[in-house]
């Protein structure tokens, strides 16, 4: 399993996605919440609570006790924003990426699941920009290379069929970064 990650570290480099997610979920418009998005069944908002729980549940298996965000869909955003701060907060903890944590693939190291949340954070932020109608690129184009390397190295020799997501798609050689990963992870683009 390939683990990449900027000079400035992995928890660094999970702030700087959900930082470009987050700006993106504050962009929404409040005529695009219930639009489909490429997530099957799930709307703009399905995906935005979606990440919000995730993001709560793994800063709560560090330790942390954190409150629940109140489900009040006009803080939709707000509260994406304090559960990443949350969960950014929480793999900042002294030995935080020294031991494992329990997500609902299993328990993994927790340098792993820094790489699962911080690509949760772009595949997720690209699923709400398309829907939204806003600029997928705006997220991390090195954050998404990463991505896309730790995504086949786990791939790898896996059958894909019990994997959580459709099956690959592939963009054209030249596609942004992030609609590559998008692709890696199934997503078809609405906008091709």
């Amino acid at each position: 399993m390939v683990a990449v990650t900027s000079s400035q570290g992995p928890v660094a480099d999970l702030e700087r996605a959900f930082d470009a997610a987050a700006a993106i979920v504050d962009a929404v418009p409040e005529d695009r919440r219930d639009a489909s998005s490429p997530c099957a069944d799930w709307t703009v908002a399905d995906v935005v609570e979606h990440v919000i729980g995730g993001n709560l549940a793994v800063a709560r298996a560090l330790g942390p006790e954190l409150a629940d965000a109140p489900e009040v869909a006009e803080s939709l955003a707000p509260r994406f924003r304090s559960s990443a701060e949350a969960l950014v907060a929480a793999f900042a903890l002294p030995d935080a990426l020294s031991g494992t944590v329990t997500i609902p693939f299993g328990t993994v190291p927790a340098p792993v699941a820094v790489q699962l949340r911080t690509i949760e954070a772009l595949v997720h932020g690209w699923d709400v920009a398309v829907a939204s109608g806003q600029d997928p690129t705006t997220l991390p184009a090195d954050l998404a290379e990463a991505g896309i390397a730790f995504s086949e190295s786990v791939f790898a020799g896996q059958d894909r069929t019990q994997l959580p997501f459709a099956p690959a798609v592939t963009p054209a050689d030249d596609a942004p970064a992030i609609d590559r990963l998008a692709g890696l992870l199934g997503r078809t683009d609405p906008r091709s």
